[in-house]
């Protein structure tokens, strides 16, 4: 820097002193030496550049309050003269060793010089030292200046750089995304680093811990949980969950003790020796999402508003990278599973449609023989193939209709026609229409309706849902008993479906209302994976809700509940 070098000239020797006659001027040399003292005096009373002057042989002997405060000397150590230039250097710095004091003279000339010094508490400061001799008394006067703001810019620069491209992987999964930035962080700005989610139901799940010290790693997963924010007394995590930062500069034992619950917490929390601490919201679509914990355990390491500010700035580049991933991967999972239905669905539709081609292929070579032959055709042949024909007509029916009804729910058309029904009656009804193929499968169908149970719905779609749940009941109940009971609770109408087949793991049983999802092979059993989502839209269609009790291998117990509606009033005679 220009001004930096102009600052550091020595200055240019004057000429010998010589004898004034009386009455003669001063002259211009001696009254500049006169007054050398004063200038310097006057020179370390200012704040700001910090400032020192050596004696030749490099012992400090005097220093203005901005280099005290740098090196954290007491003033009476400088002005005892028990501090050597070359004891502040780093030992391994270019102004340290035994050239020090020489290396001191030559910056006059030389220019700035970038080194180290360390702190009275062993810390390192960055700094870039200038010299200027003087000449009576010889003395060296050197100017400091402190380049740790400089260098923490780099850091942040070079930190957000690395994280950028971290960051840049969409097809990384968002927890593999935070936990790589945890190490980033703890391999630069900060000795531990600590990545939590948040959930829904306000509590933290932590996804990545990363300290510099790796063979700490394990130990730091154990860190203390933190609290939920709806717990009584977490009002730091209330405002976290608000998306509001907080800076710790200085990590009290008051701060600790806000970011735990238990005395064993507390202890886990100071084993880990943070001195300095940020707490950052990841904020997407105005709300919190997560926490990022950024400590130091470094001395000289204290973290200040321009740190806090690159932090949040590196938290909003993750909840950008996060939700590109996230997408990323919906997308991907969702052409997934519209490949895996293509090909459900193609086998599910191809299906009855091979034994509908081979009966009409046999009643068309039947009625061709009839006609050579001038016979009639025969009616129990004709009356067996177009039975058969029919059910897998009704079968491609039933699969095309879900797939129309899927579209429909996905473009929000689902239509209902409200008029007042007869629960009792449906399943009844039902009941004797499944009949036949229960018994194919060996299963006694049970029904406990002992009353009507009237309501206003869409007789349709009631009779959709209620077939769903049988059929289900029927495929995964084979040879065993299904029982049906239909009763009043209040202002709800109460259907459940009990078989007593394979049952459902609980992994399994979140996931069985969705689309295209079973919690079987498809290849034992059949389906489009698409009866039980549209059983649970039409349900919520009409404000009610279907839920699942199972365990495997005893059964499944499906339960229909739905809001009766106003009925109109039937006036009774007596």
């Amino acid at each position: 820097m220009a001004s930096d070098r102009a600052a550091t000239a020595t200055l240019e020797p004057e000429a010998p002193e010589t004898e004034a006659a009386p009455g003669a001027q001063v002259p211009r040399a001696r009254r500049s030496r006169a007054q050398e003292g004063q200038v310097l005096r006057q020179l370390l009373r200012v704040p700001l550049p910090a400032l020192l002057v050596t004696d030749p042989e490099g012992r400090l002997l005097d220093a203005n309050d901005a280099f005290l405060r740098l090196t954290g000397l007491g003033r009476e150590e400088v002005e005892a003269g028990r501090v050597t230039w070359d004891a502040l250097s780093a030992p391994e710095t270019p102004s340290a060793g035994a050239q020090a004091v020489d290396a001191l003279r030559r910056l006059g000339t030389a220019g700035p010089l970038e080194t180290e010094y360390v702190r009275t508490d062993g810390t390192r400061v960055p700094v870039l030292i200038a010299a200027l001799g003087l000449e009576a008394p010889e003395r060296i006067l050197v100017l400091v200046q402190d380049l740790t703001p400089r260098r923490r810019a780099e850091e942040a620069l070079r930190f957000l750089s690395d994280a950028s491209r971290e960051l840049a992987e969409v097809r990384a999964e968002p927890d593999a995304i935070l936990a790589g930035v945890a190490h980033l962080a703890a391999s630069s700005v900060a000795t531990w680093c600590l990545v939590d989610v948040l959930e829904e139901d306000g509590t933290f799940r932590r996804v990545a811990a990363a300290h510099r010290e790796p063979d700490r790693d394990a130990f730091l997963r154990e860190a203390p949980r933190y609290p939920a924010t709806t717990e009584v007394g977490s009002a730091l995590f209330q405002a976290l969950a608000r998306g509001e930062s907080r800076l710790y500069p200085d990590f009290l034992p008051e701060h600790r003790k806000q970011m735990t619950r238990t005395s064993e917490q507390l202890a886990q929390l100071e084993r880990l020796g943070a001195l300095s601490v940020m707490l950052v919201p990841m904020r997407s679509r105005g709300q919190a999402v997560g926490l990022f914990t950024f400590a130091s355990c470094d001395a000289g390491r204290r973290y200040g508003p321009e740190d806090l500010e690159m932090v949040e700035e590196l938290s909003r580049r993750v909840v950008a990278s996060v939700d590109n991933a996230r997408l990323y991967h919906e997308a991907q999972n969702a052409v997934r599973l519209r490949d895996e239905f293509l090909g459900i669905a193609s086998h599910e539709l191809k299906t009855p449609l091979t034994p509908l081609t081979l009966k009409l292929q046999a009643l068309q070579r039947l009625a061709v023989e009839s006609m050579m032959n001038g016979t009639p055709l025969e009616p129990g042949r004709v009356n067996d193939s177009l039975d058969v024909a029919l059910r897998q007509v009704r079968k491609l029916t039933d699969l095309v209709d879900n797939l129309l009804d899927v579209a429909r729910i996905s473009a929000g058309r689902l239509r209902l026609e409200l008029e007042e029904v007869d629960l009792s009656s449906v399943a009844a009804e039902l009941l004797s229409r499944f009949a036949p193929s229960a018994e194919k499968l060996g299963c006694a169908l049970e029904l406990h309706a002992p009353e009507p149970v009237f309501g206003r719905w869409d007789r349709l779609r009631v009779e959709q849902v209620v077939t769903n749940l049988l059929s289900n009941a029927l495929k995964y109940g084979a040879g065993r008993p299904v029982e049906v009971r239909v009763e009043e609770d209040g202002e709800r109408a109460r259907l459940t479906v009990t078989d007593h087949g394979i049952g459902i793991a609980e992994e399994d049983l979140g996931r069985i209302f969705e689309r295209f999802e079973r919690a079987v092979s498809d290849r034992h059993y059949g389906g489009l994976g698409l009866g039980l989502y549209i059983t649970r839209q039409i349900v919520e269609a009409f404000g009610g809700t279907v839920r699942v009790r199972s365990s495997p291998g005893e059964g499944s117990t499906f339960t229909l509940e739905l809001p009766r509606g106003q009925l109109p009033i039937i006036p009774s005679f007596g």
